[in-house]
């Protein structure tokens, strides 16, 4: 058996609410220096969730990293000195790929470095890209689990079919410490700003570091010297009232400068009527 480094490629569609999906994997086998990327070719079914997302240039961003691999496999392959900056002697994977994808990009990182044994690097890199890649992607066209897919499935239905979705605006809510964007509000005195959030997730642990990461989002606001109500458009956990219980009793925060207020999907008709009228009173 061999020792096999790998990372995983992520598209990171969010980087507040931190939504991603694996889009690649990473393959390095010291000893024998085999080096290989598989990545993604199809974008069809990350475009289910994600609005506003480019599958083209994310395609075309993949293609560029394997090709990029590849090239440095070559290098690997025939390395006789230490001239080159990014291989040395004992070259590892984070040094490899640190070289060609920087940490600092928006929308594709890289997982920390992890190990696994098998037989021959080829069939590790085959197993895990299925494992980690596909399943996930099949998976991903039957399981409400972004908060994306929250929005376009279930919310968004309701706001068209009332008129109320082209009526929506960006804003930005300047905080005392960050700048934080929602792309569906409006305002009539307050800003009323809408966040789709699925807690519809396979793991307990998943759904608290959500509802905490928000909970952590929403005293950030109420740093701000603006007046908001923030509207959660949710998807609850299945089959699980004390996880649904938790989200509101940790989400449904409200202070003199933001009022919180829960949304299941059970609502989302009767919320977008109440939405509608009103916008229309204030017109």
């Amino acid at each position: 058996m061999k020792k096999i480094e790998y990372q995983i490629l992520r598209y990171v569609h969010d980087r507040t609410t931190g939504e991603f999906v694996n889009v690649g994997i990473v393959v390095f086998e010291p000893q024998s220096r085999f080096l290989e990327a598989r990545v993604l070719n199809k974008f069809s079914r990350i475009s289910n969730f994600f609005e506003e997302f480019n599958g083209h240039f994310l395609i075309n961003t993949l293609k560029h990293f394997q090709k990029e691999i590849k090239t440095v496999n070559l290098d690997l392959l025939f390395f006789s000195s230490s001239e080159s900056i990014r291989l040395k002697e004992d070259p590892k994977l984070s040094d490899i790929t640190k070289s060609i994808l920087l940490r600092d990009n928006n929308s594709l990182q890289l997982s920390e470095v992890k190990c696994c044994l098998d037989i021959r690097p080829e069939k590790a890199l085959q197993d895990l890209f299925v494992r980690l890649i596909e399943k996930y992607n099949s998976d991903a066209s039957k399981e409400a689990h972004t908060d994306s897919y929250a929005w376009n499935k279930i919310y968004k239905t309701h706001f068209d079919k009332l008129g109320i979705t082209a009526r929506l605006k960006d804003h930005t809510v300047k905080t005392h410490n960050d700048q934080i964007k929602f792309d569906k509000a409006w305002k009539n005195g307050v800003w009323n700003c809408y966040q789709s959030l699925s807690f519809d997730l396979k793991r307990e642990d998943a759904i608290k570091t959500k509802v905490y990461k928000w909970s952590g989002i929403i005293k950030e606001l109420g740093s701000s010297n603006e007046k908001m109500n923030l509207f959660f458009l949710t998807t609850s956990p299945r089959d699980s009232d004390h996880l649904a219980s938790f989200i509101k009793d940790t989400l449904s925060q409200s202070d003199t400068v933001v009022k919180v207020t829960i949304v299941t999907e059970n609502e989302a008709e009767q919320f977008a009527r109440r939405v509608k009228t009103a916008i229309e009173s204030v017109n």
